[in-house]
């Protein structure tokens, strides 16, 4: 009997990890039940520096699926951290008795936050653009780059 390992959507550090995993597991749970060839095949399911991790991760330490959860969860954790954020934000709007300067107070101190977030020559340039829409800022960004 042929083993069909199924495609994979691939991680590229950009999705949420939690979610990466599920659909991994679903998807390998259909052809395989062996931990090392979970294991294994986790590979196709990456690229790029994502990739590189695994490939470098030491497998004396990776012994079990569990495993592997743990490191993947614990070199991504940053995009769990901004899965919630982001959900956050979809879902921010104006109170009912927010006034409209109050409600942009708050976006603009997000703008704030992301702009803090660059270093020279970029910082210099973003600080002086926040009478701008949030695109125009990141037009900026672009632009310098």
């Amino acid at each position: 009997m042929e083993l069909r390992v199924p495609e994979f959507v691939k991680y590229t550090e950009l999705e949420c990890p939690n979610t990466h995993l599920r659909s991994y597991y679903n998807k390998i749970m259909e052809v395989i039940y062996n931990d090392k060839l979970f294991i294994h095949f986790f590979q196709d399911s990456l690229t790029g520096f994502v990739l590189n991790w695994y490939m470098t991760l030491d497998n004396t330490r990776v012994k079990k699926w569990s495993d592997l959860i743990d490191a993947f969860l614990r070199q991504y954790k940053f995009n769990i951290d901004i899965a919630l954020e982001w959900t956050s934000l979809i879902v921010m709007e104006k109170g009912n008795k927010e006034i409209v300067r109050g409600y942009a107070h708050r976006w603009k101190k997000i703008m704030t936050l992301f702009a803090n977030t660059f270093k020279s020559p970029y910082y210099e340039y973003l600080m002086g653009s926040f009478t701008q829409h949030f695109y125009d800022v990141v037009v900026i960004v672009a632009r310098i780059e």
